[in-house]
């Protein structure tokens, strides 16, 4: 009987949404349970430092400044003194950073002779932590020919292709830091940089989580260095951010694919399909925090010296191209 209702289509579709409705609801849960406002903690704190630095910062970009940041600046100094309360570092870089929003505010407002609001305070504070490191914080003018590259984009990406065997070798600290250095430079929102890249390095862990996911099949398996891109909930400031991490993910992936092949490193995209349940298994199994989601796993290894790959015809600029207005 069981069998046959299965077979009515309507009770096929039911089934489908009561599926997908369980994984959204799982989604909400855990946005909610984690995102920046669910509690004060330190993780969040330091999130919340990044985003009022990077606001300050758009102010001090302005072409036509006016005074600004009044209450950013008093809520940014609030943050800070909360993120050592909590037992932050001061030479954490979220800490490090908000203290060098303080003084190139301070800086710029004596440079334009504006007066600060709650002058006393500011300088007690910066006094209080004028041991911290100074690093550049605002904004500065760089001309024309600085930023215009000498290599065209295209001829990085057009020699690019989704490699499924490798040479059977690990890949070295050295060329995955340049690779994950260049990663670093991907915009992501409000420069909060929620995204870590996971180097899975102990092959028995590697193939356990490959026999735990989809998209595997047509690999040498024993060939792959397992990177495992995640995103940090925390980061996420409000409901309309919900999928900021998913976005944040793939573009510091692509970056980071590509800085891979500039150094001879091949790779492939693994869609990861898996349900929230098994999603969690993975993260228990590589420690990865609670707070994280996982994106997208990425299979890479040094190049043979003859490779593979498929043709995958792409569609015509016109295709995907649109006009509007």
């Amino acid at each position: 009987m069981i069998s046959f209702l299965k077979k009515i289509p309507f009770i096929k579709r039911l089934g489908v949404k009561v599926k997908f409705a369980c994984e959204y609801y799982k989604d909400c849960d855990f946005f909610v349970r984690n995102y920046s406002h669910s509690k004060e903690e330190i993780n969040k704190i330091g999130y919340n430092v990044l985003l009022i630095t990077h606001s300050l910062e758009k102010g001090m970009a302005s072409e036509n400044p006016r005074i600004f940041g009044k209450k950013k600046i008093a809520d940014l100094l609030s943050l800070l003194n909360s993120y050592i309360e909590k037992g932050g570092n001061v030479d954490d870089y979220a800490f490090v950073t908000g203290v060098n929003a303080v003084r190139s505010y301070v800086l710029f407002f004596n440079n334009m002779n504006w007066s600060l609001e709650k002058s006393d305070e500011i300088y007690n504070f910066l006094t209080k932590f004028k041991e911290v490191e100074e690093i550049q914080v605002g904004s500065y003018v760089i001309e024309k020919q600085e930023i215009i590259p000498t290599v065209k984009y295209n001829d990085v990406i057009s020699t690019r292709h989704s490699v499924r065997k490798f040479k059977n070798k690990r890949l070295s600290n050295s060329d995955i830091l340049q690779a994950v250095e260049s990663a670093l430079l991907t915009p992501t929102a409000c420069n909060r940089q929620m995204v870590h890249i996971n180097y899975v390095k102990d092959e028995k862990l590697s193939k356990k989580v490959i026999s735990m996911c989809q998209g595997f099949s047509g690999f040498d398996i024993d060939s792959i260095n397992l990177f495992i891109i995640t995103f940090d909930v925390n980061a996420n400031y409000f409901v309309g951010e919900r999928n900021q991490g998913w976005l944040n993910v793939g573009l510091v992936s692509m970056n980071f694919v590509n800085a891979l092949h500039s150094i001879g490193i091949g790779s492939c995209f693994n869609q990861f399909g898996s349900t929230f349940k098994e999603e969690e298994e993975i993260k228990e199994l590589l420690q990865i925090p609670k707070n994280e989601r996982i994106g997208v796993l990425i299979s890479t290894g040094y190049y043979e010296d003859e490779v593979t790959v498929l043709h995958s015809p792409r569609k015509k600029a016109t295709d995907i191209y649109r006009v509007i207005g």
